[in-house]
C-alpha cells in the first residue's frame, strides 16, 4: 500500500505540472482534465453548454480556469485511499494522455510503468510527534499529508535526509507551531538585499512556511518555482501545503540533500539560519528523529 500512496502523490504532481503546462484555447486536453476533476470530486459530468472548468470555477479565462484546477487536483490529491480502483486507472490514462504517451498496456497495474518503485517510507503524524514532542496534534495531523507529499517531490526520500528535513523544520517553525515569524517584521523594512524596496514589504513579506521564507525576491523565486502568485498573495505561504513545499523548495534549491547524506548537522543548519543558531536543539531533535526513523 505504501508503494501506491507514493505513485498517487506523484501522479497528482504530475498532473498539476502537465495542466500548468498548457497553452492556448481550450481544447481536448481541457476537457479531459476537467471531466477528471468531475469523477475524482463525484460531480456530474459537464453540461454540454458549458466550455471546461467553466462549470467547476465560475471562469471564462482558459488560463485562469487551468490554474484554477490545478490548485484543485492538489486538493484532490489525498482524495484516494486504500486499494487500486477505477480512478487511479482515470488519472493513469490522463497522464498518459496528456504526456502522449502509449495507453496504458492490459494487466498493467496504474502508475506502474509511469513511475519507478520506491523505497521511502511515508511517515505518520504520530512519528512526527514523537520527534517534536511539544507539537500541537491537531497542527501536526493538518501537516502530515503535505510533509509527506513534500518529501516525493523533492526527493527527501531516505530515513537519513527524512530525519535532518524533519529536525531542521520542526526547530524553525517552533516545534511546527508557527507556520509564520512571530515578529511583525517591520525590521525587515527597506532591506535591499531581500529585495524590499517597496514600502511595506518588511511587514508584507515577514517570514513564512517552515523554512521562514524571508523577503520580497525570495517570495518572487518560490512562488514562481511552485506555481503560485506570493508576490499578490504572501500570506498564502502560511497555509499548511504551501508552507511544507516552500521548506522543500529552499532544502532542494539549496542542495541540503547531499549534506543530509554526510550527515552534516552543521552545514545543514548554517545554509538554513546563516550560522549556527539553535544548533543544540536542532541536533538534539535529530537524534529524535534519528531514533524514530531507525537510522
Amino acid at each position: 500500500m505504501a508503494q501506491l500512496d507514493i505513485w498517487r502523490i506523484q501522479a497528482f504532481i504530475r498532473l498539476g505540472s502537465l495542466v500548468s503546462k498548457l497553452q492556448g484555447a481550450a481544447g481536448k486536453s481541457d476537457e479531459l482534465i476537467d471531466s477528471l476533476i468531475r469523477t475524482l470530486s463525484n460531480l456530474p459530468s459537464r453540461p454540454a453548454d458549458k466550455l471546461p472548468y467553466g462549470g467547476l470555477f465560475s471562469v471564462t479565462d482558459v488560463k485562469v480556469g487551468r490554474q484554477a484546477a490545478a490548485t484543485r487536483l492538489q486538493e484532490l490529491s489525498g482524495s484516494l485511499q486504500g486499494n487500486s480502483n477505477d480512478k487511479d486507472g482515470l488519472i493513469d490514462n490522463a497522464i498518459r494522455a496528456l504526456s502522449n504517451l502509449p495507453a496504458r498496456p492490459a494487466g498493467k497495474a496504474p502508475y506502474a510503468g509511469l513511475f519507478p518503485t520506491s523505497t521511502m517510507v511515508l511517515l505518520t503524524a504520530h512519528q512526527i510527534l514523537s520527534i517534536a514532542s511539544e507539537a500541537d496534534s491537531s497542527r501536526v495531523n493538518s501537516l502530515t499529508p503535505y510533509l509527506n507529499r513534500t518529501m516525493v517531490e523533492f526527493n527527501i526520500s531516505t530515513p537519513l535526509r527524512q530525519a535532518h528535513f524533519l529536525a531542521q523544520i520542526a526547530h524553525e517553525s517552533d516545534r511546527f507551531n508557527a507556520l509564520e515569524e512571530y515578529a511583525s517584521g517591520e525590521d525587515y523594512e527597506g532591506r535591499d538585499d531581500l529585495g524590499n524596496t517597496q514600502p511595506g514589504d518588511g511587514v508584507r513579506f515577514k517570514g513564512r512556511g517552515l523554512i521562514q521564507i524571508t523577503g520580497r525576491t525570495n517570495y518572487g523565486d518560490c512562488g514562481k518555482a511552485l506555481g503560485v502568485d506570493l508576490i499578490n498573495n504572501p500570506t498564502k505561504l502560511a497555509a499548511p501545503d504551501l508552507a511544507s513545499r516552500s521548506a522543500g523548495w529552499f532544502w532542494a534549491i539549496n542542495q541540503l540533500n547531499g549534506d543530509a547524506d554526510n550527515d552534516d548537522v552543521r552545514t545543514v543548519t548554517r545554509v538554513i539560519n546563516g550560522g549556527y543558531n539553535g544548533l543544540d536543539d536542532r541536533i538534539m531533535l535529530l537524534q529524535a528523529a534519528k531514533q524514530v526513523l531507525k537510522v
